[in-house]
């Protein structure tokens, strides 16, 4: 309960700072638009593996999804220089962000590569369900826990490259190292930010658009097609909103960390538990 109540009052403060520089929403929906080519380059590969081209289907898969990661890191680390410059009381725009992301273009594509390999090792690990069920369980639980942990600990490379200027190799160290100096090493999970979008948007969308389906497949396409349209924008303008959210409280919690500042509205105490740590 105290870890709801704490991913709660984080994910409202954190929406308070994007309410007060709206501009910044506008960086997922740049991701969103900018990776249509990635999944143009994806599908492509889908389509030879469906006739049987793998080599070519499965380079293009990689190339599609290298891409997808790089465009990302580009549209993170502009969403950061901004979110730093409004926190700190400056102005920024869209245009600067952007500007300074492709200013280091060079590191981003760097950490998309290696962002790229650790998910396609993911991906190896949790396989393709064949086998019996307690190994696909042991592989899906395995694979879950690696890309958790992944995820914790380079929750800070962003703000270390942007904002501190490192490269891809010295913001890794500096993202784990700064969770293990400010939170010790009994981390249980990842960063308690986002649960009430999940609550009041995400698992909705889900639901309305896997219940949308079921009802096309049934041959009610009338109440189906509908509700899962719906279902689908909810769960994209959810993932926009969170996106935005992330980026801004990982500036947040960066600082906090590195230096003990507390900015954005937020308290010491929210912010010394917004990490999940073994009792």
């Amino acid at each position: 309960m105290r870890g709801w109540s704490d991913s709660r009052a984080l994910t409202r403060q954190s929406w308070a700072v994007l309410k007060d520089n709206r501009y910044l929403m506008a960086y997922p929906v740049v991701g969103i638009v900018a990776g249509i080519m990635p999944f143009g380059v994806i599908a492509g590969g889908v389509f030879f593996i469906a006739l049987n081209q793998n080599w070519i289907g499965w380079a293009l898969v990689v190339i599609g999804l290298y891409l997808l990661t790089l465009v990302t890191a580009v549209v993170q680390a502009a969403l950061t220089v901004s979110a730093a410059a409004e926190l700190e009381g400056g102005h920024s725009s869209l245009g600067h962000g952007l500007g300074t992301a492709f200013g280091r273009l060079g590191r981003l594509a760097r950490w998309a590569f290696g962002g790229t390999v650790v998910n396609l090792l993911v991906g190896l690990l949790r396989g393709n369900n064949s086998g019996g069920l307690v190994s696909v369980i042991f592989r899906n639980v395995l694979a879950a826990a690696a890309d958790v942990m992944w995820q914790l600990i380079t929750f800070f490379v962003m703000p270390a490259m942007m904002l501190d200027d490192l490269g891809m190799i010295d913001a890794i160290k500096k993202s784990a190292s700064t969770f293990k100096q400010r939170w010790g090493t009994q981390l249980s999970g990842g960063v308690r930010i986002g649960g009430l979008i999940g609550l009041i948007a995400v698992l909705p969308a889900i639901l309305a658009l896997v219940i949308g389906v079921v009802l096309v497949t049934a041959g009610v396409p009338a109440a189906g097609v509908p509700l899962a349209v719906i279902g689908l924008i909810v769960l994209i303008v959810a993932g926009l909103i969170l996106s935005a959210i992330r980026g801004v409280f990982s500036v947040v919690l960066y600082r906090f960390a590195t230096q003990g500042i507390c900015e954005g509205g937020f308290t010491e105490q929210q912010l010394a538990g917004a990490v999940k740590v073994k009792a």
